[in-house]
């Protein structure tokens, strides 16, 4: 290593956590130990090797450092392996181009859209500690992986507002499930377009409380269904007071409807389809100062 590359480099001396897919593309999370620290990447110590170009999500939450690497270096030191884990624009890129892999990160942690910063932290610390690897009751390595994930996108003020804008793109698209035949004709698809307005309006309002409301004209987008289809379904959830008419000509749902739609939810496959669609929805060391610093410049870029 050159003397001006060790120059950008800081003593970093901290446990963190990552998490990544191996070949297998099994979800995996380990502990590690930092040993320094740069504008461009990290180095750690680990008990395994990780293969190179690996995206590799770290955590160390203590000193504000969460986000996004890729390995670029691995070798051994003794029983330890070295990693170089460089803050890659390269995972920045895939997050905005891959449409197939698009994931509702607010869904994801039942939060709003609007969310401020704080919530976000304490939401993401509150479901990372429940689905965490290490916990005998409820963990979740691949569901861990991707609150990792979710958390290192919303957290960078910049890869947020690159997030949104796709996230705003796609609640305006037509959700997929609604072209299945069960929607389509006859009584069952009448039946299964007031579960889905139900199913709609529930996850806004879940998600989304300070504005629970959904319109006409989103019914009609994300259902891609015409008004005139809807209708009845409308008047019909209206009558048994399982929605209501909210602010600017919305409708939400009501605690009636929630509690109608929970009902349904073991006996109906077509609900399971919907509710799990995509919804139109400081530290005093030195170490800490310098990833603190280093961090807010690589979100700068």
């Amino acid at each position: 290593m050159s003397d001006k590359r060790r120059k950008q480099r800081q003593l970093f001396d901290c446990a963190l956590e990552i998490s990544w897919h191996d070949a297998q593309a099994n979800s995996r999370t380990l502990g590690v130990h930092a040993i320094d620290l740069s504008n461009s990447g990290i180095r750690v110590e680990s008990s395994e090797p990780i293969d190179l170009h690996t995206e590799v999500f770290i955590r160390a939450e203590r000193y504000g450092l969460t986000g996004s690497t890729a390995v670029r270096h691995c070798g051994r030191r003794g029983a330890k392996y070295v990693l170089g884990l460089e803050f890659s624009p390269d995972a920045r890129a895939a997050e905005t181009t891959d449409s197939e892999a698009f994931v509702d990160f607010y869904e994801l942690l039942q939060i709003s859209p609007n969310a401020e910063q704080d919530t976000i932290h304490r939401v993401f610390r509150i479901m990372a500690a429940r689905y965490h690897p290490d916990n005998k009751e409820t963990g979740n390595n691949d569901k861990f992986l991707l609150l990792t994930k979710a958390y290192s996108v919303l957290s960078d003020p910049a890869r947020r507002e690159s997030y949104d804008e796709r996230h705003r793109d796609r609640r305006a698209q037509p959700l997929p499930v609604f072209g299945l035949k069960e929607f389509a004709e006859g009584l069952e698809g009448e039946f299964n377009r007031r579960l889905g307005i139900l199913s709609l309006l529930y996850s806004r309002r879940r998600t989304n409380p300070e504005v629970p409301g959904i319109s006409v004209l989103e019914l009609e987008t994300v259902m891609s269904f015409p008004r005139e289809h809807l209708e009845f379904a409308i008047w019909f959830l209206r009558e048994k007071q399982y929605i209501r008419a909210g602010d600017h000509s919305d409708y939400v749902i009501s605690a009636i409807g929630a509690e109608y739609l929970e009902s349904e939810v073991p006996s109906n496959g077509v609900l399971s389809k919907l509710l799990h669609s995509p919804q139109p929805a400081a530290a005093a060391s030195t170490g800490a100062e310098g990833a603190a610093h280093a961090l807010a410049l690589v979100r700068a870029r």
